[in-house]
């Protein structure tokens, strides 16, 4: 996490464990907010958090989910310091082999030894998540693997919702020359931007705020495009995601339920498919040329 935060406001929502997926994709849609589900095996419900920096910005939020939101049970508000969240990943977040030639391993893991083939990739997740856990994550790690040098000639990777940065540092340490990430949430670039130097990788990444919806494109195409979002959003760009990529595009935060209707979306565009995992709830795909 980055120094600049020592405290947020925690904006709790709990919500019918059925719709908590379809209430957080409305939440990133109309607020460009990124909330953190939370399950409980067994319970009807879930919780949906959502991270402010100011106390008046999380009531003033709390009061538009309470208008706009039916199914909404209940809502708090608490603090959350630094220190809290990082006893949280330390807990929580692993060492762990990802893909042919990666390691992810937390920055502040000293003991564990990584396999000498393969490319260590330090994160501090931060708030912005993303350290490899998650199938969509590791889906879009794999996948960038396969397509680093020298298994193909790809050079260049657009990372669309960069989060921690995880996967724009792992294309550089990979052998990417230029990776450009982009964010609409100015705390993740910060994120990102520290992940990259952490890594040794700060010649090869660019970070830059942008929505992939309002903000004009990159003034250049990539050999590879990697977008881990959500379904709605995916087919709602899915021009500007295949006019940028020039050889590959890496979709993922799919649900199960939905990847059909994403792949056809970019199939009219003649994109064609060429990889396609799932682990039963999320699945992730591969474009090519």
């Amino acid at each position: 996490m980055s120094t600049t935060h020592t405290r947020w406001h925690v904006l709790t929502l709990v919500v019918p464990a059925e719709q908590a997926e379809a209430v957080a994709d409305d939440l990133r849609l109309t607020h460009d907010w990124n909330p953190v589900q939370l399950d409980r095996p067994g319970s009807p419900h879930a919780w949906l958090e959502i991270y402010f920096d100011h106390e008046a910005e999380a009531r003033a939020s709390e009061q538009s989910v309470c208008e706009t939101c039916p199914c909404l049970l209940k809502t708090a508000i608490r603090q959350c310091d630094s220190r809290d969240w990082h006893t949280f990943w330390q807990l929580h977040f692993q060492p762990r082999a990802v893909g042919e030639r990666l390691f992810l391993q937390p920055a502040w893991d000293e003991a564990t030894k990584a396999p000498v083939s393969r490319q260590v990739i330090r994160i501090v997740p931060g708030l912005s998540f993303g350290t490899g856990e998650h199938f969509t994550t590791r889906f879009c790690l794999e996948t960038i693997d396969r397509l680093a040098p020298p298994h193909t000639a790809c050079r260049s990777l657009w990372d669309v919702g960069c989060g921690s940065g995880v996967l724009g540092v792992a294309a550089a340490r990979l052998g990417f020359d230029h990776v450009l990430g982009t964010d609409n949430d100015p705390i993740c670039l910060i994120q990102a931007a520290d992940n990259a130097a952490l890594n040794g990788v700060t010649r090869q990444t660019e970070w830059a705020e942008a929505d992939i919806l309002n903000t004009p494109l990159p003034n250049r195409m990539y050999d590879v495009v990697c977008a881990n979002l959500f379904a709605g959003l995916l087919c709602q760009a899915a021009p500007v995601l295949w006019q940028q990529s020039r050889h590959f595009l890496v979709l993922s935060g799919i649900r199960e339920s939905e990847i059909d209707a994403v792949a056809d979306t970019f199939s009219a565009l003649n994109a064609r498919e060429i990889v396609r995992d799932g682990d039963g709830d999320w699945v992730g795909v591969c474009f090519a040329r």
